[in-house]
C-alpha cells in the first residue's frame, strides 16, 4: 500500500473550506460499490474529492489490479497526469456507496494558478504519489529489448527526459524471453512496447508518443511566444512567459530537461542544499510551467519559420503541422560531440554513451566504465557511475582537474577510491562485436597506450550546438552558436535601423537564451537566468 497513515503530504485531507471551493467549480456524483471512476489508460480523466465512503485506486501492471491506496472522506485522488494529460497510470472504483465533487481535468489544471494554497496541496501530493508509486514495484511501461540495442536506448532516454514509468525486460534474460512468448512476439520484433493494452513492435518516438498522450494535436491559435527546446533555459522562459500571462507553447525533439536533464546529480543549484538530479529539476520546471497554463508537445522539431507580411512567424514541423506565433525563443542548446574514431558513431547506444542516467548505469555494473572530459558533467557523471561500476577511469587530455570543473566537485573525486583520474590521456581505439567490449587509451605526452576491458564509455568533450535547423536570417558565429544583442549591431543580417534588444538575433522577433547562445556560460543556472531575460526581451518586442 502507498498510503501511510502518517504520509500526509502524499495523502493530506481536504478542509471543509477546500471542499466547499472544488464543490464551486465542480459537480457532485455519487457512484454504488465497485462503480468505476476513471480508468486505466483514460485520457483527461476527472479530480476527484471524496466527501463520504472510499474510492480504491488499483494498479494493473502486474496483470491482476492490487490495491495501492484507498481515498476515505476528504481525501482526494489523482496524480500528476491530471496536469500533464497523459493517460491515467492506475484506475479508480468505488468502495462501498461513496459521494464526490467531480472536477474537470481541464478545470483542475486551471485552478491550480488560481488558487495558491489548494494548489500547493495537490501539486505536492500529485508529485509524491508518482514517487511512492514508482517505489511500491509498479511496472509502468513494459518495454522488451535488449539492453545493448541503441533503438532500446533511445526509447529509454526518451522515457527517463519525459519521467514516464517503465520496465525494461531484457531479452538476454528469462524474464524477457518469457514476455516475449507472453506477446507472441520474436526478438527480431524488438524492441516491443507494452502500452496499457496495447503492444507495439518497434515503434517510433512518434508512436511512442502518440500511445502515452504525450504529443497533441496543436490548438489553431495565435501564440506570444513559441519556444524551441525545453531544457533549463527553454523551461524558465515557459514558466516566466506563462506566469505573465503571455500564450506560451513549447516543443522539445526529446522531452523535458536539455543536456542538463541527463545529469546524475546538480549540486551548486541554489536552493537545493543537499543536490538533485537534472531530471528531477527539469520535471519541477515542467510541472511549474503547465500550472502557469503553457502548452508541451514532444518529440517535435522544426522544419521552417517564415515571417509574413503581419509579421507573425509561420513555423513549420516535422509532424506537418503548423503554428503561428508572434515570438520565437530558440532554446535548443548543445550536445556533447562524437569522438573522431571510427566506431564510435557504431557504438552509440551499445556502449558509448553521452549522459550518465540510472538507464546507463545498469550497464556497467561491476565492471570499468570510462568517462572522457574536464567538465562539470564528466565529474557527476564520475561519481555517479562510481556507485555502480567496479572502477572509474576519468580521462583529461590536460593535467589541471579543476581548469573546467568546479572545485567542491574535483575535491570529491580525487577523494573518491574507486575513480582513478588519468591525466594526458586520450581515447584512442574502440573495439567489440555486438557492441563495446574494449577500449584503447594513449598518453598524449609518453605515447604509452593501454588495453581495457570496458563495455562503456561516457563521452562528455565538446559542445555541438542545435542551429542546423535555423533560416539563414539568423546569423552564426564561426562555431555554430546563435549571435545575439551588441556583437550583431552592425551585423550585414540585421535589418536597417533595427536595435536588438540583448538576446534578440538578426531577424526581428526571434529571440535566443541559454547554451545555443554566443558567449554564454555553460553552467544550469545561467541558463535559466537566460530563459527568464529572454522573456523579458519578448515583452519589450510585443510591446
Amino acid at each position: 500500500m502507498l498510503h501511510e497513515p502518517s504520509d500526509n503530504a502524499a495523502f493530506p485531507r481536504l478542509t471543509e473550506e477546500e471542499l466547499a471551493c472544488l464543490e464551486d467549480i465542480g459537480t457532485v456524483r455519487r457512484f454504488s460499490d465497485g462503480e468505476q471512476l476513471f480508468d486505466l489508460g483514460e485520457m483527461d480523466y476527472s479530480f476527484f474529492a471524496v466527501k463520504s465512503g472510499a474510492v480504491r485506486i488499483l494498479d494493473h501492471s502486474h496483470g491482476e489490479p492490487r490495491e495501492v491506496a484507498l481515498h476515505e472522506a476528504n481525501s482526494f485522488a489523482g496524480d500528476v497526469d491530471l496536469l500533464t494529460g497523459r493517460p491515467a497510470v492506475i484506475s479508480a472504483v468505488a468502495k462501498g456507496d461513496c459521494e464526490t465533487i467531480e472536477v474537470t481535468a481541464c478545470r483542475i489544471r486551471r485552478m491550480l494558478g488560481e488558487i495558491p494554497t489548494l494548489s500547493d496541496k495537490l501539486l505536492d501530493a500529485f508529485q509524491l504519489r508518482r514517487a511512492r508509486l514508482e517505489s511500491s514495484g509498479f511496472l509502468g511501461i513494459r518495454l522488451a529489448g535488449s539492453s545493448h540495442s541503441k533503438e532500446t536506448m533511445h526509447l529509454q532516454e526518451f522515457f527517463y527526459k519525459n519521467k514516464v514509468p517503465h520496465t525494461l525486460f531484457d531479452t538476454d534474460t528469462d524474464a524477457g524471453q518469457k514476455l516475449l512468448r507472453e506477446w507472441d512476439v520474436t526478438e527480431k520484433d524488438t524492441p516491443v512496447l507494452g502500452c496499457g493494452k496495447r503492444v507495439v513492435c518497434k515503434p517510433s518516438l512518434a508512436d511512442v508518443a502518440e500511445c502515452l498522450g504525450i504529443c497533441r494535436d496543436i490548438p489553431d491559435e495565435l501564440y506570444d511566444v513559441l519556444i524551441v527546446g525545453a531544457g533549463p533555459a527553454g523551461l524558465a522562459a515557459a514558466v516566466y512567459g506563462a506566469s505573465e500571462g503571455l500564450q506560451t507553447l513549447v516543443v522539445d525533439r526529446m522531452g523535458p530537461g536539455g543536456q542538463a536533464g541527463q545529469s546524475s546529480r546538480i549540486e551548486n543549484y541554489m536552493g537545493f542544499p543537499s543536490g538533485l538530479t537534472g531530471a528531477d529539476l527539469a520535471n519541477r520546471g515542467y510541472l511549474q510551467a503547465l500550472k502557469f497554463g503553457a502548452q508541451f508537445t514532444a518529440p517535435v522539431s522544426v522544419a521552417s519559420i517564415v515571417q509574413d507580411d503581419s509579421g507573425v512567424h509561420v513555423v513549420s514541423f516535422c509532424t506537418g503541422q503548423k503554428v503561428r506565433t508572434r515570438t520565437v525563443l530558440i532554446a535548443t542548446g548543445a550536445s556533447y560531440q562524437r569522438l573522431p574514431l571510427d566506431a564510435c558513431e557504431r557504438f552509440e547506444g551499445m556502449g558509448v554513451y553521452y549522459s550518465a542516467t540510472s538507464v546507463e548505469a545498469r550497464l556497467c555494473r561491476e565492471s570499468t566504465a570510462v568517462v572522457v572530459g574536464g567538465g562539470n558533467s564528466a565529474g557527476q557523471a564520475a561519481m555517479f557511475l562510481s556507485q555502480h561500476a567496479a572502477d572509474v577511469r576519468l580521462l583529461l587530455r590536460g593535467n589541471d582537474l579543476r581548469k573546467g570543473m568546479s572545485s567542491y566537485l574535483a575535491d570529491r573525486i580525487e577523494k573518491q577510491s574507486n575513480i582513478e583520474v588519468m591525466c594526458h590521456t586520450e581515447l584512442c581505439e574502440m573495439a567489440g562485436d555486438k557492441h563495446l567490449e574494449r577500449v584503447e587509451i594513449r598518453n598524449n605526452q609518453t605515447e604509452e597506450r593501454e588495453m581495457l576491458d570496458c563495455p562503456s564509455a561516457f563521452i562528455f568533450v565538446g559542445a555541438k550546438p542545435h542551429t542546423e535547423w535555423l533560416p539563414d536570417s539568423v546569423a552564426l558565429d564561426d562555431r555554430g552558436f546563435v549571435m545575439t544583442g551588441p556583437m550583431i549591431h552592425h551585423h550585414e543580417k540585421l535589418p536597417e535601423g533595427r536595435t536588438p534588444c540583448e538576446l534578440e538575433t538578426t531577424s526581428p522577433g526571434v529571440f535566443a537564451c541559454g547554451d545555443v547562445r554566443s558567449g554564454t556560460t555553460k553552467r544550469c543556472a545561467f541558463a535559466v537566468g537566460d530563459g527568464a531575460l529572454a522573456i523579458t526581451c519578448v515583452h519589450q518586442y510585443l510591446q
